[in-house]
């Protein structure tokens, strides 16, 4: 036998072998690329669902039946569509105006950003939240005098007190966190308070000057609501806070008026309100005082005016429950005000519950001095007070034939006090 031959079952068994270990590295080539090609497809499957929504979600936001013209969270008219000049085309101020009504109008908005809100509060507890208060514009909010330096806290954390303004429980010890306008702690919304010494200037002199000409003809009663973060947080809190103090900016509107007439009867239901803090005396979703809140209001009024007050057992109770107010829209939805709506509790005058107000079309409407709020819309339902914010509304007592009259010049928080002046005048 030749070498040859008889080297040939080496060389059988070595390309045996090569072949053995070609098999494996070209099955891995192969694996690799059936890898890389199902990798390349899921990508373009993504990107072509992602603009099949995109085109979707656009194609609804042109659906001009769906888009709303109001919203009622924020309680305003939403962007028209911009007015064509050639000189807002040409400056882009046109297609930027397009873009703004796109956008505010479109449909289920407020529902897109209630559902944003709940996504967010899944990456974590959110007990604290402060946020920029959105109801109000930079040309009406107050300038800041002068801000006391913030401390920090010693007291316990503000998110376990929250309970407090809402069940009651008395002062709030804890300082929270001051960013912004309104700050969220628990279930619980409260809006900050700074001092405008140009403003209550201003105050000070048209109540003086009406008070003045109205010498001889009528007094002149001026009652300073104070909001809820003067009244359920302690005093050494808002210090730390570094906000004003009510209590401080009543006193300095009450003294001017009475170095400029000390005719003016000035009504402080601060510390009434202060007294019952444990109490719900105001809204945890709203900026306003409940009509309890509103009744140790009228009893201050009731001591300074000399009236004999009702009971709140006098009355005819209504509620309406699920209610949301400005702290809710203003927080851009915190889902923990949503979780825990306010309940309206109204109380019905003795003597009459019928009114009519002009409105802002000019047209008179008869009304209801507490209405039926049940079915009204969450962020509604503190209309329920004499028709809300009409310029001009007139009660009749039929009790009374005496003459006795009061005029309310007001704003919201007047609504659900002028209810418990209806029996005490004609």
């Amino acid at each position: 036998m030749t070498d040859k031959e008889e080297r040939a079952p080496e060389r059988e068994e070595r390309t045996a072998d090569r072949e053995e270990r070609r098999v494996p590295h070209w099955t891995k080539r192969m694996a690799v690329k059936r890898f890389i090609r199902s990798r390349r497809m899921a990508s373009q499957m993504r990107i072509r669902a992602f603009f099949a929504m995109f085109f979707i979600t656009a194609l609804i936001g042109l659906i001009i039946p769906l888009r709303p013209k109001t919203s009622t969270l924020e309680k305003r008219d939403l962007e028209k569509w911009p007015t064509f000049s050639w000189e807002s085309f040409t400056d882009g101020s046109y297609f930027s105006g397009i873009s703004t009504w796109y956008a505010d109008t479109f449909p289920f908005r407020e529902a897109l950003i209630s559902l944003n809100q709940k996504f967010e509060g899944l990456y974590g507890f959110k007990g604290e939240q402060v946020v920029h208060n959105t109801m109000r514009t930079e040309d009406t909010a107050p300038k800041v005098e002068e801000k006391p330096v913030v401390e920090e806290p010693e007291e316990e954390p503000a998110s376990q007190t929250a309970v407090g303004a809402k069940q009651g429980g008395g002062t709030i010890q804890a300082v929270p966190e001051q960013i912004g306008d309104i700050y969220v702690t628990g279930d619980t919304g409260f809006e900050l308070f700074y001092f405008y010494q140009e403003g209550a200037e201003q105050y000070i002199n048209t109540i003086t000057d009406i008070a003045n000409r109205l010498a001889g003809i009528s007094d002149v009663y001026v009652l300073s609501a104070p909001n809820s973060v003067g009244v359920m947080l302690s005093e050494d809190a808002q210090k730390k806070m570094g906000i004003s103090l009510q209590t401080e900016a009543i006193d300095y509107i009450y003294a001017g008026l009475q170095e400029r007439n000390d005719s003016i009867h000035c009504v402080n239901a601060y510390p009434n309100l202060a007294a019952h803090n444990d109490e719900y005396i105001y809204f945890r979703t709203d900026h306003h005082w409940t009509a309890k809140g509103a009744y140790y209001a009228y009893l201050a009024f009731c001591d300074e005016k000399g009236l004999t007050p009702h009971s709140l057992d006098d009355y005819t109770k209504m509620e309406f429950p699920g209610f949301l107010g400005t702290f809710y829209s203003g927080s851009n939805q915190a889902p923990s005000l949503a979780e825990n709506p306010d309940t309206i509790e109204a109380y019905v005058p003795i003597a009459t519950n019928d009114m009519m107000f002009f409105g802002h079309d000019g047209i008179e409407y008869d009304w209801k001095v507490i209405s039926d709020a049940t079915e009204w819309d969450t962020s509604a339902k503190y209309n329920c007070f004499i028709g809300s914010d009409e310029p001009y509304s007139e009660i009749e007592n039929p009790t009374l034939t005496d003459g006795s009259s009061i005029v309310v010049v007001k704003e919201s928080y007047g609504n659900a006090f002028v209810p418990f002046l209806v029996d005490h005048y004609q």
